[in-house]
Formats: structure tokens, sequence, C-alpha cells
């Protein structure tokens, strides 16, 4: 492991322990607002997984021709990352949730990430892009508590959760091929600014998307749960 991919990983870890931190963990650990926060944040997950193929696609836009590799890796990640969305559908649909509920309009905090995410694509390229692969394929295990409490106290079965426990397995790869472009394409002091400025403010918006769920609910079920 390079030196870069250790600050990288340092540095969401932080970034992690503050998500940990907030409103979002604290309150699924309340047996009566575990369902409905399940349903409402893997709603906001749909959102913006439906757009991630695309925009890293986008990310190919103003590619070097002369830095093939990096440019196919950029598009065999994109058609990899097409359809994912459609595990979170199958995921609700298993414990009865009608797919009516992917109409809801996505929360401000979860279009700010995808908007974010394209510009990002547009603008700045494969590169910078990498930020947001770096973490997002290997979440889980900041992820963990989350799972043990839809597995133990919910009672979801791992048939019931593909999204996180079947797309796991397919992260892994995802995981390390994004590790070895950064180690191999990120190599400017510029490029490893871009590439920290990206795991930093994807993390952060997506802590925001939890943190909107968690105050939505909490403000339907009584204020007691924001105290």
């Amino acid at each position: 492991m390079s030196a870069f991919i250790q600050e990288l990983k340092s540095l969401c870890d932080a970034e992690w322990r503050k998500i940990s931190n907030g409103l979002f963990f604290k309150l699924i650990r309340k047996p009566e607002l575990q369902r409905e926060l399940y349903v409402r944040a893997m709603v906001e997950v749909f959102h913006y997984t439906k757009h991630n193929a695309i925009n890293q696609a986008a990310a190919t836009f103003n590619a070097d021709h002369r830095k093939a590799g990096l440019l196919l890796f950029a598009i065999k990640h994109a058609l990899e990352e097409v359809g994912h969305e459609n595990m979170v559908v199958n995921d609700l649909a298993s414990i009865g949730i009608d797919a009516a509920v992917f109409q809801r309009q996505p929360m401000p905090a979860t279009e700010a990430l995808s908007g974010y995410l394209y510009s990002l694509s547009i603008r700045g390229g494969i590169i910078p892009r990498l930020g947001y692969s770096f973490w997002a394929e290997d979440s889980y295990e900041y992820m963990a508590p989350l799972l043990e409490i839809c597995q133990r106290d919910m009672g979801l079965t791992e048939q019931q959760m593909t999204f996180f426990i079947a797309h796991a397995s397919i992260d892994e790869k995802h995981s390390a091929d994004v590790n070895h472009a950064i180690e191999q394409w990120v190599v400017t002091e510029e490029d490893k600014a871009a590439v920290r400025q990206v795991a930093r403010t994807t993390l952060f918006l997506t802590g925001q998307i939890m943190e909107s769920v968690a105050r939505d609910v909490a403000e339907e079920y009584g204020d007691e749960y924001l105290a």
C-alpha cells in the first residue's frame, strides 16, 4: 500500500467517524425507527446510485487518449456499475415496499451529491473522481453497524440485502482496481490534492444524506428523538 493510499484511508476513516457519531447511527439503534430509517435511506441510495455509471462515463469526456490504461479503467468501471440501483429495488420489494416509493423526489443532499459528481466528472475528468470511487467501493466496514442491526433486529436475510451483501464481493475487485489506478495515475501534487478534496466532499455529502433522512424521520416520530 502506497503512502498516498494510506493517507486517503486515514482521511476517509476520519470522515466516517463523524458520520457514525451523527443522528442517523444514533436513531438506527431505536427499534421503532429502524424500518423507516432503512427504507428512506435506501431510497436515497437508489437515487444517487442510478447516476454512478453515467457520471463515471462522463468523466472520460476530456480524457487524454495517451493515457489508454486510465481510459480503459473508467470505461470498464462505468459498464460494471450499470443497473446496480436495481438491487435496491429488489431489496425493498423483498420486505413489502412498493416500487412507487422510488417516485419520491431525492432529498437536497442527494441531489447535491449527484450534481457534484456530474460537474466534477465533466470539469475534472477521471482522476479527481477516483476520490469518490476510493471510499465508495470500500465502505462496507463502515456500514457494518447498520448491516448488523438490519440482520439482528429487523430480521433481514442476506438475500434481502443484496445491495450491501452481494455488492460487496463485486466492489472488492473494484476497490483493488481503483487503488491500482490511483497508485499508477495519481502522481502530481495537484492530482493528489484533487483526489483528497473529492473524497472529503463526497463523504461529507453522504453524511448529509444520512443526517437528512434521520432528521426527517425524527421530526415525524417526535421531537424527543432530536434531543
